[in-house]
């Protein structure tokens, strides 16, 4: 077995411990060694039946395990990167894991550090690039691609040749139409239908439906 720290000890990392669990259940692969967190507060105490063994810089400490990352934050989309860079600098392994309940189609891409997690289908030739994480029961259609540390939330929909740009966090429940792309560092909130490209002048934060961003819904809402 292959030992494995994940990163961050919260609700991501509660399922991850799952997720690790039910791939071992199929075949013996994981050795769950703990948690880096930099919640000092949690340090030394066990979450979820493993340690919290030190903060993230300990990495340098462990330096055979394989890592995965268990943090998101949709208001700071960019601390996903921040971390993965953090602990690249060691030049440490990320797994990669895939929940056995996954339906993963012909010729699909999934980089290093990736989360698909249980009852997902990822269609012909979709692409995870480094550092996805999907929730559960995301449906990605064919030709589909994840830029690099994209959080998905618990079942969205995405149709085919849509391109989620860096760093993004898509919401529980956003569906989108074909051929569309969301820029990078874009938060779309929970429900939301993207039907349109995303990007406009840097607004990052989208919402409604369809989705618009908050200076519309906002002034939309004040005609009425």
């Amino acid at each position: 077995m292959k030992d494995i720290i994940i990163l961050g000890a919260g609700g991501s990392g509660w399922d991850t411990v799952s997720l690790i669990n039910a791939i071992n259940r199929v075949n013996q692969e994981w050795n769950i060694l703990g948690y880096l967190d930099d919640n000092l507060e949690i340090v030394g105490k066990t979450f979820c039946g493993y340690p919290v063994l030190d903060k993230i810089d300990a990495c340098n400490n462990y330096l055979n395990a394989y890592y995965i990352s268990a943090i998101s934050n949709p208001t700071n989309r960019l601390v996903r990167r921040l971390i993965w860079d953090r602990v690249k600098r060691h030049r440490i392994k990320f797994a990669t894991l895939i929940h056995p309940s996954a339906i993963i189609y012909d010729d699909v891409v999934i980089e290093e550090g990736c989360i698909v997690n249980a009852n997902c289908v990822l269609g012909n030739s979709a692409v995870l690039r480094s550092d996805v994480h999907l929730a559960y029961a995301c449906n990605i259609a064919h030709e589909t691609e994840l830029k690099e540390h994209v959080t998905l939330g618990t079942g969205v929909n995405l149709s085919s040749g849509v391109v989620i740009g860096e760093d993004c966090y898509i919401g529980a429940g956003v569906s989108s139409t074909h051929d569309v792309l969301v820029e990078a560092d874009t938060l779309v909130s929970v429900g939301a239908a993207i039907v349109s490209n995303l990007e406009n002048n840097n607004q990052k934060i989208w919402i409604g439906v369809p989705a618009v961003t908050i200076k519309e819904y906002v002034r939309s809402k004040l005609k009425k």
